[in-house]
């Protein structure tokens, strides 16, 4: 049996350089407690930008995936900016100053969560329907028609812009019980860390 060739190529030879691995950028998220969470955010001044915005939105969407976010504003990261992202997968737009134009009057009732507040998910009433405007990175002013869990995801952002968490507009009893329900989940997960760390 003949011996086989082995080929041996150098993949930074033969494209003359060293592929050089960029690191990803990303934000902290504040904690729950956190006051920004309750302030209304400042317009984003693109006359006058307090950073760069299309860096600062690349960064806020590199964050929410890092999440499994559906959607991240500026405040959740502690930043003072009226400007939020939404999307999935690679498919995500930055929404900088946006506003509500018209909402429908049918609505639905559905579970939420957000990650400020991890495992907190509670049902809320929203309009399935949402007519927006926004500038984009550039300052160029947008609009846009939502509906379904994009009309929702866009409404729940543009909350946290005036400094409304999701569970304000939800009942007392509600919020209680997804509180317990949350704590349970936190329990569970405990434990099972636990176990993994004794296994290990």
């Amino acid at each position: 049996m003949a011996e086989q060739e082995i080929i041996k190529i150098n993949t930074d030879d033969a494209l003359g350089f060293a592929p050089k691995m960029e690191e990803v950028k990303l934000f902290n998220l504040v904690p729950e407690t956190d006051p920004i969470l309750r302030k209304q955010l400042k317009e984003f001044d693109f006359t006058n930008p307090p950073v760069n915005p299309n860096e600062f939105a690349s960064t806020l969407v590199e964050t929410c995936k890092n999440y499994k976010g559906l959607g991240l504003s500026a405040n959740q990261c502690g930043f003072d900016y009226r400007v939020f992202v939404m999307g999935a997968n690679d498919e995500f737009v930055a929404f900088f100053n946006p506003k509500l134009i018209s909402a429908s009057e049918e609505k639905a009732h559905l579970s939420e969560g957000c990650l400020s507040f991890p495992y907190l998910f509670l049902n809320i009433t929203r309009p399935t329907q949402v007519q927006v405007e926004y500038q984009d990175f550039t300052g160029e002013t947008k609009q846009a028609t939502f509906n379904g869990l994009t009309a929702r995801c866009f409404l729940h952002e543009l909350d946290h812009m005036d400094g409304i968490v999701y569970h304000d507009k939800t009942k007392p009893l509600a919020l209680q019980m997804g509180i317990k329900k949350r704590n349970k989940l936190f329990s569970k997960f405990t434990k099972a860390q636990k176990a993994l760390t004794k296994v290990k």
